[in-house]
């Protein structure tokens, strides 16, 4: 690919070199000017074009990696701060015992019918 540029770029520098050397001599070739002159336009477009491009495409690229990016991570860390810390507050309260009571649910019971056992015991007593 990189040779058939250069030799398009080659025969382009010669043909170039050879319409000036022949302009000298013969005089002026006005079609030839003009259409070198249009190609230069055209080319001066699209490297104009392509800057823009460039540069337009950088400054989206450092949006996302320097605004986007570093917001969306700490998004993350922040939900798995959270997750992490439920779990270790859940599994410390299972390794010392404590129990979230609830109006309804096993703890409940527990705590009833060790009252009720409690209860008969002083019934006993008395």
């Amino acid at each position: 690919m990189t040779t058939t540029f250069f030799i398009g770029s080659l025969v382009a520098i010669f043909a170039m070199v050879g319409t000036k050397i022949l302009e000298s001599h013969v005089g002026k070739f006005s079609s030839v000017s003009s259409f070198f002159r249009r190609t230069d336009d055209v080319i001066y477009n699209f490297i104009e074009w392509c800057i823009f491009k460039f540069n337009r495409y950088k400054k989206i690229s450092k949006i996302f990696v320097f605004e986007f990016l570093p917001a969306y991570v700490y998004e993350l860390l922040v939900k798995l701060k959270d997750y992490v810390a439920k779990k270790y507050y859940l599994a410390g309260d299972q390794i010392r015992g404590k129990r979230i009571l609830k109006n309804k649910g096993s703890v409940s019971n527990f705590l009833k019918n060790i009252s009720d056992s409690n209860d008969d015991k002083k019934e006993n007593i008395m």
